[in-house]
């Protein structure tokens, strides 16, 4: 991903283990001419704060520029907002919230659910690329409790030596084009490697959910065959289902499926951990390994309207 605005596809998120080659080599069609654009102001302010870091390292110098940077109470550090560099073996240059971590080894890092933190940040600028995203789990400045963390990452270039600027934003509001990204890595996974995926996919150190975020596999007679987030689900035939509003949900996904690689469906479906069901959008992709149809595919949780009724659901279970 050159820039967020750009239309070259988005390359994928960070949850390799092991599966970035894997993921690169498969060939699936793109499936969008362009990315959804930039929804939130918060997601522009973060994007920007890492293009001016790296701007003012390349033309500074690092040690002028980190010092700057961990300036209390100035753009680049205040409340739980800051910037940090770290050198491309993983170690600490500059970490305004947690000084004590600067020159020690990050590599290892790993959130609450095993996800390799750091790891997956250089993986973000392995390929050449300028930067990405990564979502993790990590506490605020001051405090021991974890969030949710949505980080950009760039890589900045001081003088022929290269670093990785980066910067996050806890309970951030998911943008559609981390959906896509997120079901065009899975899509990949399957194409490739059919069943054998769906471990990966439910695994929780993988980086395939994150905040309300997770992936769901369907077979094409409506049999729902992974879903990080009701894993109750899994062996259920959800072909006649239907949301508060009537809508079919799995019907849709086939029938928008059949001329098309991709298609975008509104629909009613809890939260996890909810019982109520919530206007949800999703991102839905079709897929074939060995002869057989999957759809796979996630989504993000839409602010309901004042007058949005909640009801239960038709079946007891989604």
């Amino acid at each position: 991903m050159k820039t967020l605005l750009s239309t070259k596809r988005y390359r994928p998120l960070a949850f390799h283990l092991g599966w970035v080659a894997l993921l690169v080599a498969v060939a699936l069609p793109a499936a969008e001419s362009t990315p959804p654009p930039i929804q939130f102001e918060e997601t522009r302010e973060l994007i920007q704060r890492v293009d001016d870091a790296v701007a003012m390292i390349e033309g500074r110098g690092i040690d002028r520029a980190c010092g700057e940077l961990q300036e209390p109470g100035s753009p680049w550090f205040h409340d739980d907002v800051y910037v940090f560099v770290l050198d491309l073996k993983g170690d600490a240059i500059c970490h305004p919230a947690q000084p004590a971590l600067q020159g020690r080894s990050l590599l290892e890092l790993r959130d609450p659910h095993g996800k390799p933190i750091v790891r997956n940040f250089l993986n973000e600028i392995a390929d050449g690329g300028p930067g990405g995203w990564v979502h993790y789990l990590w506490p605020r400045p001051g405090d021991t409790t974890f969030y949710w963390k949505s980080t950009y990452v760039r890589r900045a270039d001081d003088e022929g030596t290269e670093y990785l600027v980066g910067s996050g934003l806890y309970s951030m509001k998911i943008e559609r084009f981390f959906i896509v990204e997120q079901v065009d890595d899975a899509a990949r996974l399957v194409e490739r490697e059919g069943e054998a995926a769906f471990p990966i996919l439910r695994d929780r150190a993988s980086g395939f959910r994150f905040l309300d975020a997770y992936i769901f596999v369907m077979a094409e007679d409506g049999t729902e065959l992974v879903n990080v987030g009701f894993p109750e689900l899994e062996g259920v035939n959800l072909l006649e289902f239907q949301d508060t509003r009537g809508k079919l949900v799995s019907r849709e996904m086939l029938d928008r499926l059949r001329d098309s690689d991709s298609a975008w469906i509104e629909y009613m479906w809890p939260k996890p951990g909810e019982g109520l069901p919530s206007s949800k959008s999703s991102y839905v992709r079709r897929v074939r390994f060995d002869g057989k149809l999957y759809v796979v595919g996630a989504g993000v949780y839409l602010e309901a309207s004042p007058d949005e009724e909640k009801k239960p659901s038709q079946t007891k279970r989604p």
